[in-house]
Protein backbone atom coordinates (compact mmCIF):
# COMPACT_ATOMS: atom_id res chain seq x y z
CA UNK A 1 0.00 0.00 0.00
CA UNK A 2 2.75 2.43 0.94
CA UNK A 3 4.54 1.81 -2.37
CA UNK A 4 1.35 2.03 -4.45
CA UNK A 5 1.48 -1.55 -5.73
CA UNK A 6 -1.84 -2.50 -4.18
CA UNK A 7 -4.91 -0.32 -3.51
CA UNK A 8 -4.97 1.65 -0.27
CA UNK A 9 -8.65 0.91 0.37
CA UNK A 10 -8.19 -1.70 3.08
CA UNK A 11 -7.83 -5.42 3.51
CA UNK A 12 -9.91 -8.42 4.49
CA UNK A 13 -9.26 -10.51 7.57
CA UNK A 14 -11.15 -13.77 6.96
CA UNK A 15 -11.31 -16.36 9.70
CA UNK A 16 -13.08 -19.67 9.18
CA UNK A 17 -13.23 -23.09 10.80
CA UNK A 18 -14.57 -26.33 9.29
CA UNK A 19 -17.20 -28.67 10.68
CA UNK A 20 -18.73 -31.95 9.52
CA UNK A 21 -22.08 -32.17 11.30
CA UNK A 22 -24.74 -29.64 12.27
CA UNK A 23 -25.11 -29.22 16.01
CA UNK A 24 -22.27 -29.17 18.55
CA UNK A 25 -19.65 -29.60 15.83
CA UNK A 26 -20.93 -26.53 14.00
CA UNK A 27 -21.16 -24.49 17.21
CA UNK A 28 -17.56 -25.40 18.07
CA UNK A 29 -16.41 -24.30 14.61
CA UNK A 30 -18.20 -20.96 15.01
CA UNK A 31 -16.57 -20.37 18.41
CA UNK A 32 -13.17 -21.25 17.00
CA UNK A 33 -13.59 -18.94 13.99
CA UNK A 34 -14.68 -16.04 16.23
CA UNK A 35 -11.75 -16.61 18.58
CA UNK A 36 -9.25 -16.69 15.71
CA UNK A 37 -10.71 -13.52 14.15
CA UNK A 38 -10.57 -11.65 17.47
CA UNK A 39 -7.05 -12.87 18.20
CA UNK A 40 -5.71 -11.94 14.75
CA UNK A 41 -7.43 -8.55 14.80
CA UNK A 42 -5.92 -7.73 18.20
CA UNK A 43 -2.43 -8.71 17.00
CA UNK A 44 -2.83 -6.48 13.94
CA UNK A 45 -4.18 -3.60 16.07
CA UNK A 46 -1.20 -3.80 18.41
CA UNK A 47 1.47 -4.23 15.73
CA UNK A 48 0.06 -1.97 12.98
CA UNK A 49 -2.56 0.47 14.36
CA UNK A 50 -2.72 2.52 11.16
CA UNK A 51 -3.28 -0.58 9.06
CA UNK A 52 -5.91 -1.89 11.51
CA UNK A 53 -8.12 1.09 10.70
CA UNK A 54 -8.49 -0.31 7.16
CA UNK A 55 -9.31 -3.85 8.32
CA UNK A 56 -12.58 -5.49 7.30
CA UNK A 57 -13.27 -8.58 9.43
CA UNK A 58 -15.39 -11.50 8.23
CA UNK A 59 -15.92 -14.68 10.22
CA UNK A 60 -17.36 -17.89 8.81
CA UNK A 61 -17.83 -21.59 9.34
CA UNK A 62 -17.23 -24.10 6.57
CA UNK A 63 -19.54 -27.09 6.15
CA UNK A 64 -16.84 -29.49 5.04
CA UNK A 65 -18.98 -32.11 3.19
CA UNK A 66 -20.49 -29.47 0.87
CA UNK A 67 -17.64 -26.90 1.10
CA UNK A 68 -20.31 -24.25 1.85
CA UNK A 69 -18.96 -21.15 3.58
CA UNK A 70 -21.45 -19.67 6.03
CA UNK A 71 -20.86 -16.14 7.33
CA UNK A 72 -21.29 -15.70 11.07
CA UNK A 73 -23.06 -12.58 12.33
Amino acid sequence: MAQGRIPDDGFLLLSSAPYDEVGPDQARAELKARFMADFAANVIREAQPALAEKMLIRTASLHWPTRRLELIG
